[in-house]
């Protein structure tokens, strides 16, 4: 079988999901991959994960600045307005386990080295699990990924450019052979 992943899979499988069950029933589906066939799409490969590696890195720089100066104001950094909401959970709740340790820069090289093993984690399930990259980024059928961004934001306030680009890519993968998408994003899938 041929199994399109969703960007969200790969982070549940490394641990960055939200919801514990998750990373628990992905790291199953990918042990038990067997002869199947992991695909992605270069829109997540080569836009989607360095963006999110590049928040991942912008969230350990303010985590940083507060730890070394606790005055410093977050998110008042230029970068920082990359972050999302969800993001910015994520950066309070490492600052609240960060402030409770008494040795801060112990803290700051334990986030450090939490942060360098997740990009390794990303690039050894991209080496080791991925059999093929599909649909360049130049390729995504732009009238097609158009209609899904109409559908996917009807009604919302927060557009999705994202997922309109990765469906839209399955969705022409799945027309020159059939394929399976997987996801576990429930609000916008």
């Amino acid at each position: 079988m041929r199994w399109f992943l969703d960007m969200c899979i790969i982070l549940y499988y490394i641990g960055e999901g939200d919801k514990p069950d998750f990373n628990k029933k992905t790291k199953k589906f990918v042990q038990e991959k067997k002869e199947n066939n992991f695909l992605l799409c270069y829109y997540i490969k080569d836009i989607n994960l360095p963006k999110w590696l590049d928040r991942q890195k912008i969230i350990l720089r303010e985590i940083i600045k507060k730890l070394q100066d606790d005055s410093y104001p977050l998110y008042t950094s230029q970068e920082s307005s990359k972050l999302t909401n969800q993001d910015k959970k994520k950066l309070i709740k490492l600052l609240m386990l960060s402030k409770s340790v008494t040795n801060k820069e112990e803290s700051v090289n334990k986030i450090i080295r939490i942060f360098s093993e997740i990009e390794r984690r990303i690039n050894y399930f991209l080496q080791n699990y991925i059999d093929e990259f599909v649909i360049p980024i130049s390729e995504i059928d732009f009238e097609l990924k158009s209609h899904l961004f109409t559908f996917l934001n009807l009604g919302n306030a927060i557009t999705n450019d994202s997922d309109a680009k990765t469906i839209a890519s399955a969705i022409q993968e799945h027309n020159k052979r059939e394929l399976t998408i997987i996801t576990a994003d429930k609000k916008d899938w």
